[in-house]
């Protein structure tokens, strides 16, 4: 394969990165944080030729140690930081330094995505981000913890309250209300509580839903889709893959 550039997204549970082939198709893969070194090894095969890695650090790995690692197979390889200075989006909140680039790159590829209509714009990682977005401009919102952080606080609540494994049961089948047991009470707390509370900043801001869409994307929107569909107009709904990613790839093309 001969590809020029590939994007990487490192959160704080993962590094997701992706590269357009020759052929136009998109492909994606993820490494565990921090990455083993037998897991860098298919990275060699990415392209005969030199690759820019355009890398956007959302997480708190240092991105230095995975450039190290890569350099390690690549050594002609180069590197390039995305910052805040290279998404032409518009920012209004006290501190536009302070804001997460994966919040701005998200925002940024949905405005690309969907023009300028109004916008609430779901990242359901490690933490769950709760964004407006109008007319091209980046309002803020809120920051929840995501459902598997979420679901560690039960056992320091108390002791006879277990960890749930919210990947697992999420797969299987949403939680039915009333839980009939310990470990399903705590499962409709994580989702029905989330998916109350998206809905609560959804209605806040577009009390009348008029071309108002709800942009879910990130590791646990698979999840949280089909519950939001139940409490929010479904029509209104959008689940995009790798939003933050596409964002990046829109700030190379821009």
């Amino acid at each position: 394969m001969n590809i020029a550039n590939i994007t990487v997204d490192i959160g704080n549970t993962r590094i997701k990165y992706g590269m357009v082939l020759p052929d136009g198709t998109e492909e994606f893969h993820a490494l565990p944080i921090p990455p083993k070194k037998e897991q860098l090894a298919p990275l060699a095969a990415v392209s005969p030729l030199p690759v820019t890695w355009w890398i956007a650090p959302t997480g708190t790995f240092p991105w230095q140690e995975l450039q190290a690692e890569i350099l390690n197979v690549r050594p002609n390889d180069q590197f390039k930081i995305l910052t805040r200075l290279h998404i032409p989006l518009k920012v209004d909140v006290d501190f536009p330094e302070k804001v997460g680039i994966d919040r701005l790159l998200a925002a940024f590829a949905a405005t690309e995505k969907f023009g300028d209509s109004p916008m609430l714009i779901i990242d359901a990682g490690t933490a769950i981000t709760v964004d407006v977005v109008q007319d091209q401009t980046f309002y803020g919102g809120a920051i929840l913890p995501g459902l598997a952080i979420l679901s560690e606080t039960y056992p320091k609540i108390s002791g006879k309250l277990p960890l749930v494994s919210v990947a697992d049961s999420f797969l299987k089948t949403q939680p039915l209300y009333p839980g009939k047991n310990t470990e399903d009470a705590i499962l409709n707390g994580l989702y029905w509580g989330t998916i109350g509370a998206i809905r609560q900043f959804y209605e806040m801001r577009f009390p009348q839903r008029e071309n108002a869409r709800l942009i879910l994307t990130g590791g646990d929107a698979e999840y949280l889709f089909p519950g939001l569909t139940q409490v929010l107009p479904a029509q209104q709904i959008e689940y995009v893959e790798g939003l933050v990613w596409q964002g990046i790839k829109r700030c190379i093309e821009e």
